[in-house]
């Protein structure tokens, strides 16, 4: 049992192997997944870039319904989800929408 205090090393190899790669749009897309899926993820350090593309890769996006407030201007203007500062600051201040991290932006 792989759970025993002490047992590190497996004595066989893994059960059950994927034959194929996760799709999210395998059934056809739906709207919400044909938006996620063509959506250009900019103003974001790599990390979070790579968050969010795996969000959307095994279908866990999920887009913002209304605007939120951006935490350093408090208007309501962040449309994107999962972001807390605005384009503009984004842009002003140069640091990530997404984790408010002063980092290289990959696309700006």
């Amino acid at each position: 049992m792989s759970s025993q205090k002490g047992n590190v090393s497996r004595s066989r190899r893994q059960k059950h192997q994927n034959t194929s790669a996760f799709k999210n749009d395998k059934y056809g897309a739906s709207a919400q997944v044909k938006k996620a899926n063509s959506k250009i993820h900019d103003g974001l350090c790599q990390h979070c870039k790579g968050v969010l593309e795996w969000k959307v890769k095994y279908n866990k996006y999920k887009p913002l319904t209304q605007s939120k407030r951006c935490v350093k201007c408090s208007q309501k203007t962040v449309k994107d989800a999962y972001h807390i500062v605005c384009k503009q600051c984004s842009l002003q201040l140069e640091i990530c929408c997404k984790c408010g991290k002063k980092e290289d932006i990959v696309i700006p």
